[in-house]
């Protein structure tokens, strides 16, 4: 059995083979079983973020959300990105958790909120990025966001630091480059097909790709489950009743 070393040392060799068509399908078996989970964590996150934002409202003292100052604007997608980034790495560290068939639940999206300034810090740093790679011709910003798809679980499951993590998720991508391209635009696909059916399909959508984006993760990187909190709070959770 590798070791998580041993698989990025082979990934980083080029030696991992991306069979687009048996990832599609693994991903859909490991989606049915573990569904529930991922929509109560969407329907948490969706009213956490609705709170937050009225809260950020209020204290910015915003009455019409339309007619916003720029300024102002800019501070509360700021915060925004804060809130989020410990979200998304809990969702992420989820579809992981999901494609190497351990147990999920929805509160797991809450568990790296502690590191929750590091993780906004990097969000901030990579979505500007993106956002400029997006005005210059569009293209630039497309490849910062497939290169850097793999930042966040390199920081919280390996405990890289963050430009370590950076260049290891540069690395990674571009070794695969096509197949990520290629990973991203069913992606894509799959987020418009969500919209035209008003949402809906995003129940399903939504945990597919994020078990996707997991199994790919786990197959190029490994899944270090000795240094996931969320396993570990688990354990001790186990530890503590069985004392009892």
């Amino acid at each position: 059995m590798s070791t998580p070393k041993n698989r990025l040392e082979a990934a980083l060799n080029g030696q991992y083979i991306f069979d687009i068509k048996a990832l599609l399908k693994e991903t859909h078996a490991h989606t049915k079983t573990q569904i529930l989970p991922f929509i109560g964590a969407m329907l948490l996150a969706f009213a956490g973020v609705m709170v937050f934002g009225m809260i950020l409202l209020s204290v910015f003292e915003v009455t019409n959300p339309l007619e916003i100052a720029p300024s102002t604007a800019l501070q509360i997608e700021v915060l925004l990105m804060f809130f989020l980034a410990p979200i998304m790495t809990g969702f992420l560290i989820m579809g992981i958790r999901n494609a190497t068939q351990k147990n999920i639940k929805p509160l797991d999206i809450m568990a790296y909120f502690p590191r929750i300034f590091i993780l906004g810090l990097i969000s901030v740093f990579i979505s500007f990025w993106i956002s400029v790679g997006f005005q210059l011709f569009i293209l630039p910003g497309l490849y910062i966001w497939v290169v850097t798809s793999l930042v966040l679980p390199l920081l919280v499951d390996k405990g890289y630091k963050p430009f370590d993590a950076i260049k290891l998720s540069f690395m990674l991508t571009n070794k695969y480059l096509s197949s990520f391209i290629f990973i991203h635009g069913i992606i894509i696909l799959l987020v418009i097909a969500s919209v035209l059916t008003y949402g809906i399909l995003f129940f399903y959508t939504v945990p597919f790709m994020l078990t996707l984006k997991g199994k790919i993760y786990a197959d190029l990187v490994g899944y270090d489950e000795d240094n996931d909190i969320i396993n570990i709070s688990e354990l001790r959770k186990d530890d503590t009743t069985f004392d009892a």
